[in-house]
């Protein structure tokens, strides 16, 4: 739900989706004006995240409750922002791999906000500041910051996420939490109801290596040495 209620939440939603499609073309297209900006966008992108993380559990906190079993931050998407705002104020060269692959993962979550479309009324500022920022995080890597994806860590990530997936199953039955939407299940249950979370757990890290490995190819090569773009050699 959104913090201002009077706000439709459908028009959010596609306000934000033609947003990061702008943004993304920007990013491709702007580059002397963003590289000039660049510390200025990452000191705002810090504020935002520091915000959604306060605004989260805060919120959490004094209206229901933080409750262990639900609020603490084992979804992929969280996890990634809080990875993020790291990245923001460190520059850690160590997590460029980490945000490159889940970043992608913020336009699914845009794409299919966990569930049926109705949900979108359900999705706060939080849920659209996070996954707007990690959506862009990749492209900003890659144009302004000189990454460029490996095969190594292609597969690394990967497998960080198998690992994660199949380590939260059991977790999740011994407390009866649903972390990293095991059970829910997001979009994947509304298609498939009744399915295993290992079932899920095995399609979720399948089609996201299959995501990522769209990103490793579009971008292994890339040139932004001059000003005309190149995606592929």
């Amino acid at each position: 739900m959104l913090y201002f209620d009077f706000l439709n939440p459908h028009v959010i939603y596609l306000f934000f989706l033609f947003l990061s499609v702008f943004t993304v073309y920007a990013i491709f297209t702007y580059i002397d004006f963003i590289t000039k900006h660049k510390k200025k966008i990452y000191l705002v992108a810090s504020i935002l995240l520091i915000w959604t993380q306060l605004a989260r559990y805060l919120g959490v906190l004094f209206k229901d409750g933080f409750d262990p079993l639900e609020h603490l931050p084992f979804y992929m998407c969280r996890i990634s922002a809080v990875v993020l705002l790291a990245y923001t104020l460190t520059k850690s060269k160590y997590l460029k791999s980490f945000l490159f692959y889940w970043g992608a993962l913020g336009i699914a979550g845009i794409l299919y906000p966990n569930g049926p479309i109705e949900n979108v009324a359900n999705l706060s500022e939080t849920f659209y500041v996070d996954h707007f920022l990690l959506t862009m995080i990749p492209f900003f890597l890659v144009v302004y910051e000189g990454y460029r994806p490996s095969k190594r860590d292609l597969v690394i990530i990967t497998g960080v996420m198998a690992v994660i997936l199949y380590s939260f199953i059991p977790i999740n039955n011994y407390f009866g939490s649903d972390y990293f939407y095991l059970l829910d299940q997001s979009i994947f249950g509304v298609l498939f109801p009744g399915a295993s979370s290992y079932v899920f757990a095995t399609v979720h890290y399948l089609v996201a290596g299959m995501f990522f490995f769209l990103y490793y190819i579009m971008f292994r090569n890339t040139n932004f040495s001059t000003k005309k773009v190149q995606l592929w050699e």
